[in-house]
């Protein structure tokens, strides 16, 4: 998207991803690669909540820098001159006002590149006409005549200043003409259309200095391209031109969500549409936009497919938000086509969300290991997975490892968001909701209650099958508005599903389901798993305990969902069926769990493995409190001594391996991938149906 097309707008790029999740970075990391070869500019509506006007003078003033690949530095005479104008308090009077705006005039002429040559030379002349009168003719001229000449000689100099001032004013006559043209100016002269512009109020000038902004960029990008000589871009191989093309000018928008990054691009995009309107046909102006955004805003539905939503709408224009590393600008103009052909007269044509990708697995490590730590830093994949390659999960991870003392519990270096305590003696993952949680969500506390809503949608978000549903059940409180507020925040998206490795073998080309963020899900159930149960009235002697948090949450959402008459995965006893052994899994119920499964082996191996892949992605507990190995020992107590056939017995072996696999806090390494391929191999060889290609296919997967 860096390479520019005269005849072809330029997008405004939302760069999408929840709070925390590196876009900042990303933008100062493109900010430093565009370096001093393409013209750039960065805006931090975080740090400076700038109005429009001054934001664009931000802009201008960091554009006019110099840059290698231009032969003259950018100027914006429309725009320096309207601000000019409407910063002047002009004098009530008519005649003084214009006298006012042309000093003005003639004050900003005499700063330009024009102006000021034009004052180097009349220094010049001036010097020159010195030496002439009282050098050159001194010896013949005397008296009455020395006078005449040094009358002439003051006469000239202003005449002269005028003259070359004059020759400076004639390149700032495209400039005057501009505001001539506009609107607002009702085919005023180019004074009293600059009075007009000062005499209105802020707001008002917003549209006319915004679109003044960008007719300069686009005069500046035709009369003066870049040197492609000075150009390090990569060619793609196979072009007939050599490669030749012209660079956009890049604006970098952190905070773009912000009150005031949002005044700033709606009015930036209506100045483009304003001026697309007011000269069809004409060239676009080279400006492309980058803006971080961590909300989804409605206007875009109409054109791009929610990151929640599996699909796009049926019979409408919606296409998917693709990654950010796979967005180009044909791509951008091509789905437009799709959609009917561009419409510059709509703001929604413009934007052109994209997904910020996730640090890969080295990046995290990257980030996470601190050579001056003296804690073993936790594996690769168990870094990546836990984090899901989310920048700000890494960066606490990291500052954990730093502050933990060298002697600490194993449990402490293992399994941080529920062992690690901070200084003031609250565990990781309530420092971690606190920073992620958007606004209007409570983090839950640590003393005993009922859980807050943002629990219960986390819980709720853990059924792959329910995640994709528009039905919510009404029995469990403020879920729609807790999903409603996760879903725009940007933490629930199909981008953060982590497909098993069987998934494609049960699942085929099935789109994948959106998930909530590996992150703030972990520390969501982690806050649920150490919740302590609410304190009961006093009872009798022989009344049961009061249920664990996580039992009473669980139990009721599988009760809710059961009350519902079907779900868009199907209607029908087999998926509610199905849908409660997901839940008897999250409740620990695994030998009932385990059974139920081996009873449905011999029926179709391929939904088999789609029910073992769902099965196996249920909230698991036990990670949380002990070793990986340690846990797969706990669930196959006692299962080989029960007098179980083979089936059963692989069954629940592969179930137990495959659940804990799943989990974020086991290490991905050979001796489970060469259990997980030895279950798939036995249970095919001991299949009552012919065709076992499904098996073998999934026990390949782990070879």
């Amino acid at each position: 998207m860096i390479w520019r097309y005269p005849d072809q707008l330029q997008p405004v790029v939302a760069l999408l991803g929840p709070r925390q999740s590196g876009k900042t970075s990303m933008l100062r990391a493109l900010s430093q690669g565009c370096g001093s070869t393409v013209v750039h500019a960065h805006l931090d509506f975080h740090e400076n909540p700038l109005d429009p006007v001054s934001a664009a003078a931000l802009v201008a003033f960091q554009m006019m820098r110099g840059w290698d690949t231009l032969r003259r530095s950018p100027v914006f005479h429309r725009f320096g001159l309207g601000l000019l104008a409407l910063n002047e308090n002009l004098e009530p009077d008519r005649a003084r006002a214009t006298d006012q705006i042309r000093g003005l005039i003639q004050e900003y002429t005499r700063g330009t590149r024009r102006g000021r040559f034009a004052s180097r030379l009349e220094e010049a002349v001036d010097a020159t006409m010195d030496i002439v009168a009282t050098g050159a003719l001194s010896p013949l001229v005397s008296g009455q005549a020395r006078e005449v000449v040094a009358a002439v000689r003051d006469g000239a100099r202003p005449v002269i200043g005028s003259l070359l001032q004059s020759t400076a004013r004639w390149g700032l006559r495209d400039a005057l003409r501009w505001h001539v043209g506009i609107p607002e100016a009702e085919a005023a002269g180019s004074v009293d259309a600059l009075i007009r512009l000062s005499s209105a109020s802020r707001s008002a000038a917003v549209g006319p200095l915004l679109a003044a902004f960008l007719a300069d960029a686009k005069d500046q990008a035709e009369r003066h391209p870049a040197l492609r000589s000075s150009c390090s871009c990569e060619v793609p191989a196979g072009r007939g031109d050599r490669g030749r093309h012209d660079h956009a000018w890049v604006l970098l928008v952190d905070g773009a969500q912000t009150p005031a990054g949002r005044r700033f691009l709606t009015a930036l995009v209506a100045a483009r549409i304003r001026n697309g309107q007011s000269e069809p046909g004409a060239a676009a102006d080279p400006l492309v936009v980058l803006a971080a955004c961590d909300q989804w805003q409605p206007e875009w539905t109409t054109r791009w497919c929610e990151p929640w939503r599996t699909t796009p709408l049926a019979d409408t224009p919606q296409r998917r938000v693709p990654l950010f590393s796979r967005a180009t600008r044909m791509r951008w103009t091509r789905e437009e086509e799709r959609a009917g052909g561009p419409d510059p007269a709509s703001a929604a044509h413009y934007w052109y969300p994209v997904w910020l990708d996730p640090m890969s697995e080295e990046h995290v490590s990257y980030v996470t290991d601190d050579a001056a730590a003296l804690v073993p830093a936790l594996p690769a994949s168990v870094t990546h997975a836990l984090t899901g390659g989310h920048w700000g999960a890494a960066i606490a991870l990291q500052d954990q490892r730093e502050s933990t003392p060298p002697d600490a519990d194993a449990a402490v270096r293992e399994r941080p968001l529920s062992a690690a305590f901070g200084t003031d003696g609250r565990p990781l993952w309530s420092h971690a909701l606190e920073a992620c949680l958007p606004e209007g969500l409570a983090a839950p506390g640590m003393r005993p209650g009922a859980p807050p809503p943002v629990v219960l949608a986390a819980a709720y978000l853990a059924d792959m099958r329910t995640a994709d549903d528009p039905r919510v059940p009404v029995e469990v409180a403020d879920l729609p508005r807790s999903l409603e507020l996760l879903r725009r925040n940007l933490w629930v998206s199909t981008f953060f599903h982590r497909p098993s490795r069987i998934r494609e073998v049960g699942w085929g080309e099935a789109d994948r389901p959106p998930v909530l963020h590996p992150w703030l899900s972990r520390c969501l159930l982690t806050a649920l798993s150490s919740a302590a149960p609410a304190e009961a009235p006093a009872a009798t002697p022989d009344a049961p305990p009061a249920p664990e948090p996580w039992d009473r949450v669980f139990t009721g959402q599988a009760r809710a969902l059961a009350s519902l008459t079907g779900s868009l995965n199907g209607s029908g006893t087999a998926a509610r069926e199905e849908q409660q052994l997901f839940y008897d899994l999250a409740l620990g119920r695994f030998s009932a769990v385990a059974e139920a499964l081996a009873g449905r082996f011999d029926r179709d191996h391929r939904a088999w493995v789609r029910l073992l892949d769902y099965l196996a992605s249920a909230p698991c507990r036990l990670v949380q409190e002990r070793s990986a190995q340690e846990a797969y020992a706990l669930l196959l107590t006692g299962i080989e001594e029960s007098g179980r056939d083979v089936v059963s017995v692989a069954t629940a072996k592969l179930l137990a391996l495959l659940w804990l696999y799943n989990d974020p806090l086991t290490e991905h390494n050979r001796r489970w991938d060469a259990q997980i391929e030895e279950g798939f191999e036995r249970l095919s060889h001991n299949s009552r149906l012919l065709d076992v290609s499904a098996l073998q296919q999934a026990g390949a997967l782990f070879a």
